[in-house]
């Protein structure tokens, strides 16, 4: 039995139960910024942490299907959003991204919109979101002198963790586009009865509980809140499950659940002067 517990988890029903915890953890997160944060910087670094852990539970969802290959492209979408974060939160740059975001997504809008081909196609919402945000678009500098995105070699060089572009992003990389021999997995998933074919390696749902839980402290890190030593301490405690199978993630889960929501998890920054 001791052997059994110094294992990394495996097993679906282990790593259902660390995701659902993961997720409770994350809605509890996401509120205290909600009500505590100010800025953009803690409005972005909240939304990075609900993309996150929405991706990494469709990942454990499309692993349990059978679908390894998908499982890695959604884990390589998941390392972009941590690279993303780590790179925002060393340069400061939480205005810019935001403008080049809604510039992107207000440009390829109005690129649908003058496609003669979508000519009374489109419903006249669309056209009326580009009314709307025409005057703040306007005010953004031109493309060329916008935000850029990082290259993901580039961060994962700065973080001192080139395995993670190497070992992982890269390797996910290449799950993206066909190859040869893609679709036998799926051919034994499609032509056996449901339940007969065995589940992949978990290695992809463990390695995206571990990254968003990287994610996660980028989070805390850019934000300029103080945040309790529970917060923290869920973390480790998954990583411990991750590294033996030992769940005291869920004894610290239970403990924030006695803690908040009567006292706060988080307190503004003291202002200065």
């Amino acid at each position: 039995m001791q052997e059994s517990a110094a294992l990394p988890p495996i097993d679906p029903d282990s790593l259902q139960q660390a995701i659902d915890a993961f997720r409770v953890y994350c809605g509890v997160l996401l509120l205290s910024f909600a009500q505590h944060g100010q800025g953009l910087r803690e409005t972005i670094a909240r939304r990075f942490v609900g993309r996150g852990m929405i991706c990494t539970q469709n990942i454990f969802a499309v692993w349990r299907s059978g679908s390894e290959h998908d499982a890695w492209i959604l884990h390589r979408s998941l390392i972009d959003r941590l690279f993303h974060l780590h790179y925002l939160g060393e340069t400061g740059g939480f205005s810019e991204f935001d403008d080049f975001s809604f510039a992107s997504l207000y440009e390829a809008r109005q690129q649908l919109l003058a496609d003669p081909d979508m000519r009374g196609k489109l419903p006249k919402s669309l056209k009326d979101l580009q009314q709307r945000g025409k005057a703040r678009y306007e005010q953004i500098p031109p493309r060329q002198s916008r935000w850029r995105r990082p290259k993901a070699k580039d961060v994962a060089k700065q973080m001192d963790l080139c395995f993670l572009y190497s070992c992982a992003y890269d390797f996910a990389s290449a799950q993206v586009h066909p190859t040869s021999d893609e679709g036998e997995a799926d051919f034994e998933i499609l032509t056996k009865p449901p339940g007969s074919v065995a589940l992949p390696s978990s290695n992809v749902v463990t390695n995206s509980i571990l990254i968003h839980t990287m994610l996660v402290q980028e989070a805390l890190n850019i934000s300029e809140m103080r945040w309790h030593a529970l917060v923290y301490d869920f973390l480790d405690h998954m990583h411990l499950f991750l590294k033996t199978g030992e769940q005291r993630f869920q004894l610290t889960m239970r403990e924030i659940a006695q803690f908040w929501p009567a006292s706060p998890l988080c307190e503004p920054p003291i202002s200065k002067g």
